[in-house]
């Protein structure tokens, strides 16, 4: 999909509103207790439990810049919202299931191949990607760590859309090859980077240790063509 002025505006606003969705999801969602649901009865906690360290960390949206952190917070197991820090009290109601104290939204933490807790669905319909980095703080990156993301890739959907990636200090700067905008952007981790101005996320995919692709907004996938 091209990134012209205006659909960088479009997809922007895009970024914006489904970040709202979170916020409509966690903090404006109603639903009808059904009798004998689990909003009406807790269900006991099993005593082969997975550990809260196993659930805790930063959750991503969708939309790959929202982003909810599940953690204790002084002895009570609990979800914020990075957007706006509200809290949300939680309650056990399974090995890896939750809810809401007051409102009863519910939470399923899913083990990915390894074992491991990858993934938070809520609501039951909204999959949450547990990431590995802190989303509500940047990093400084080295020239070693910048310089293998470098290169010029090709949008898979459409191969006369190519973009140019370069460094910029410690940042990332994208250019449009087809009109030559230039946006910069900061890194939360060595392969995750956010224009926050746009709330345009950038995720770079490693395979055996090199850069093979890009993923721009919620699943635009640019191809590496050329290494810098």
């Amino acid at each position: 999909m091209m990134m012209n002025a205006k659909t960088v505006k479009q997809r922007s606003l895009k970024a914006c509103t489904l970040v709202a969705v979170g916020l409509v999801v966690l903090s404006g969602y109603t639903a009808e207790p059904q009798k004998g649901s689990v909003f009406h009865e807790m269900r006991p906690i099993q005593t082969d439990s997975v550990s809260l360290d196993d659930v805790s960390g930063y959750f991503r949206f969708p939309n790959r810049v929202a982003c909810i952190r599940f953690f204790n917070k002084d002895g009570q197991f609990v979800a914020q919202q990075t957007w706006d820090g509200r809290v949300y009290p939680l309650q056990r109601t399974g090995s890896l299931t939750f809810q809401s104290r007051d409102e009863a939204y519910k939470i399923a933490f899913i083990e990915g191949a390894n074992g491991k807790i990858d993934k938070a669905k809520i609501l039951d319909r909204l999959m949450l990607e547990k990431v590995s980095y802190n989303p509500t703080q940047y990093v400084s990156l080295t020239v070693d760590q910048l310089t293998p993301l470098l290169g010029r890739y090709r949008l898979q959907k459409d191969s006369n859309m190519e973009i140019n990636v370069t460094r910029q200090g410690n940042k990332l700067a994208l250019e449009q090859l087809w009109d030559n905008k230039t946006m910069v952007f900061d890194a939360f981790s060595p392969t995750d980077f956010l224009n926050a101005e746009l709330s345009f996320p950038l995720t770079f995919i490693v395979s055996n240790g090199t850069v093979k692709e890009l993923i721009c907004f919620e699943s635009d996938r640019w191809e590496r063509i050329e290494h810098e």
